[in-house]
């Protein structure tokens, strides 16, 4: 899942279980937009479903159910996105392999799906099918689901960890699990969290980062594959703004802006064109323009842990897609099935996105703010027009066409924010109007 800057969501790759979220099962080999209904503002890919945010604060969800992981009270598949229920106040989401965690804009924390191991942390084992809030009252600033487990910061800097601690995952050395959150420690200048398949890593305000847990394969970047039962810093620096854990390996971008890169990298996932595994952090590459890495969470599946790719932007220019890794199923999303032991970011994918949306920049919408009339002008005619309200719901509204131009009667809409859907000779386009009287 890749979210461009004009709001628009777009999906490649496996899609067994629909969670693409195109309203089908087939894989994708290139980027497809989602839907032209909805602007979104954040999304995480888990196991085998994703979580989103819309621009308006409603929280969506899609792909496999059977834990109850979209959240939606029921364990019913959906390849297309549903809300989960009504609330308009989600902030910022984590999708785990089966269960979930998500904060609201009060800062409160909610957890469902998957609980065998006590990962919603709700103090129970029961699989739960919508949010429930986990230590009401408490507020919370950073949250990632791992693979069993799940990790956040509260607002004071606390680390808490609850869920599978087999293999010392949560850095606490007195529980094997954990079905409410431990505070791990007592340091309270804990900044961020990523949870990786079995093992957890995290950022300090000082720029230090620090990882525990499985280490099998090098993915705790300790210069060994020695488990470690409680935080310990990685390296003497302290200039790190970003980590991320994947499924055996993970990244780390510096204050330059460099990436970094460590742990199992059998199928080149790392980008550092070999896939010799790494136990430290090795830099990926000479460039220093990475805002932004993710690295595939993983899933268990016959005793394995997949998930084997990473995704990136960056690389010599700063709104660049970038792949690296394994491709069986299109997740490098480069048109092929070849797996790439470099990050990949001059495909013709790329540009093929990037002339689409040079042709959508033809089209002006304007006044924008509106509060009358919104008026369209393109470089090339107008065959029709759309205009959707922040729920997906189609209006009943006068058009005016007149060949590329067409304007639009809004008078009678509520101030808010909406969605236009226009189709030319050439392209379909979405734009957003802010209407204001």
């Amino acid at each position: 899942m890749a979210l461009r800057s004009d709001s628009t969501l777009w999906a490649w790759g496996f899609n067994g279980n629909g969670q693409l979220g195109i309203g089908n099962h087939a894989q994708q080999l290139s980027p497809v937009l989602l839907d032209t209904l909805h602007h979104w503002k954040d999304v995480s890919a888990g196991g085998f479903h994703t979580l989103a945010i819309a621009v308006d604060g409603s929280m969506w969800a899609w792909g496999l159910n059977v834990k109850g992981q979209l959240g939606n009270g029921s364990t019913a598949e959906s390849t297309v996105p549903v809300q989960v229920g009504s609330s308009t106040g989600w902030m910022m989401i984590s999708a785990g392999q089966a269960h979930n965690l998500a904060l609201k804009s009060d800062s409160s924390l909610w957890a469902w799906g998957f609980n065998i191991a006590g990962m919603v942390g709700d103090s129970t084992t029961v699989d739960k099918k919508v949010p429930v809030n986990i230590m009401p009252g408490k507020k919370w600033k950073s949250i990632s689901a791992g693979g069993a487990h799940s990790l956040a910061v509260d607002a004071g800097g606390h680390l808490w960890a609850w869920g599978d601690n087999s293999v010392s995952q949560l850095g606490d050395t007195t529980v094997t699990q954990a079905i409410v959150p431990l505070m791990i420690g007592s340091d309270s200048d804990w900044v961020a969290v990523s949870a990786g398949y079995a093992f957890s890593t995290a950022i300090k305000s000082d720029g230090s980062i620090w990882s525990w847990g499985f280490n099998g394969n090098g993915q705790l970047g300790q210069g060994s594959t020695s488990i470690v039962s409680t935080p310990m810093k990685i390296g003497a620096s302290n200039d790190w703004k970003t980590i991320v854990a994947g499924a055996s390996f993970a990244f780390a971008i510096k204050n330059d802006s460099s990436l970094w890169a460590w742990g199992f990298n059998g199928q080149g996932q790392l980008g550092l064109g070999n896939n010799l595994q790494q136990k430290s952090p090795v830099q990926v590459g000479t460039d220093s323009k990475w805002v932004f890495v993710s690295a595939a969470t993983g899933f268990a599946y016959n005793n394995s842990v997949y998930g084997l790719h990473s995704v990136g932007i960056g690389a010599g220019n700063e709104d660049q897609l970038c792949a690296a890794g394994a491709n069986y199923a299109g997740q490098l999303g480069n048109g092929s099935t070849t797996a790439s032991q470099v990050f990949d970011c001059n495909t013709g994918l790329i540009s093929a996105l990037d002339d689409l949306y040079a042709e959508a920049a033809d089209v002006a919408v304007f006044p924008n703010p509106a509060s009358h009339f919104v008026n369209l002008k393109s470089g090339e005619k107008i065959t029709t027009c759309e205009m959707f309200n922040a729920l997906g719901q189609k209006l009943d509204l006068q058009f005016s066409y007149s060949g590329s131009f067409v304007k639009i009667d809004v008078s009678s809409l509520e101030d808010g924010i909406y969605l236009l859907r226009i189709k030319t000779v050439k392209a379909l386009i979405t734009r957003k109007v802010l209407v204001e009287h």
